[in-house]
């Protein structure tokens, strides 16, 4: 009788025990919120902050997240999808904290947010379309990428993307479009960047395909409008960087109305560009493309 007691206390002890691992487990497990009306579609919460995946018809506006471990919000398979009045902030010393990421998605657009991380504010992958960013301010961080894109086989083209009225602020980057090293054949076209604020900022302007090293890129770059930039650089190189690739030159790159100012000791603000023949339009300060054309008068006068 007495070690029937025993056995059944013990057995009262694992089962009790194990019951509390299992509260425990679902208290640590990530919860996930189903959006008012869109029954089917499923808002998760991870290493990532906010997961919107294959909404249609959706606003998300006036939250924050804060200090995510990854991404702070993953946009993918998205339709007419809105933010407004998100708020996103991370240390600058944190990697791989994108503020918004977007990809595989169509007409998404981004107003009136505030967004300071220690990566892309924004970022940009393949098989977008159509998809606006106004009046947001970003810094610190690395600015509104473009990519990086051509490190995946079958990656979709990027269609339509429009920054407007937006505000960089002590950022590493402004605009920037990048690629990988021997990236897969792609497009990139109808980028425009138009009435930019830098204030502080490392590299205002980046068009970088040299980020694909010995010229073995292969993404079109076509159709790119940056007008109306404004501010201050942190270094001399104002834009540093339209370094298309010798195989895969940029086509259609319209430029105008630049004032961007440099006060360090080395002189005045100054811009470098390869593969590239822009169309000017407007003020240039500082000249862009100027090194490239020196050095071709140069050349020339060799001959």
């Amino acid at each position: 009788m007495e070690l029937n007691i025993k056995a059944s206390f013990a057995f009262l002890l694992l089962f009790l025990a194990r019951l509390s691992d299992a509260r425990h487990q679902r208290r640590l497990k990530p919860p996930s919120l189903i959006l008012p009306n869109m029954a089917h579609q499923v808002m998760e919460i991870s290493s990532k902050n906010l997961s919107f995946n294959f909404l249609t018809n959706s606003t998300i506006q006036d939250i924050t997240s804060q200090d995510s471990k990854l991404f702070h919000v993953n946009v993918n398979g998205c339709r007419n999808l809105t933010f407004i009045r998100v708020n996103i902030t991370a240390p600058p010393e944190s990697i791989n904290t994108d503020g918004i990421h977007v990809a595989r998605s169509s007409n998404v657009n981004i107003t009136d947010c505030v967004i300071g991380t220690g990566d892309d504010c924004i970022s940009i992958g393949d098989e977008l379309e159509q998809l606006h960013i106004t009046r947001v301010t970003c810094g610190p961080g690395h600015g509104i990428s473009v990519g990086s894109l051509g490190k995946t086989p079958g990656e979709k083209p990027v269609v339509g993307v429009y920054v407007k009225n937006c505000t960089f602020i002590n950022t590493d980057n402004g605009v920037r479009v990048k690629t990988w090293p021997a990236s897969h054949q792609g497009v990139v076209t109808d980028l425009h960047y138009e009435d930019i604020i830098v204030q502080n900022v490392t590299n205002p302007i980046v068009i970088d395909q040299v980020y694909c090293p010995y010229n073995q890129c292969n993404k079109d770059i076509s159709k790119v409008s940056i007008k109306n930039v404004r501010g201050t650089s942190r270094t001399q190189d104002a834009k540093s960087l339209l370094l298309c690739s010798k195989g895969v030159p940029c086509e259609g790159v319209e430029i105008g109305d630049i004032d961007i100012a440099y006060n360090g000791k080395e002189g005045p603000a100054k811009s470098r560009c390869e593969n590239v023949k822009p169309t000017f339009v407007g003020k240039q300060n500082p000249p862009v493309c100027a090194l490239e054309l020196d050095h071709r008068l140069s050349f020339t006068n060799l001959l």
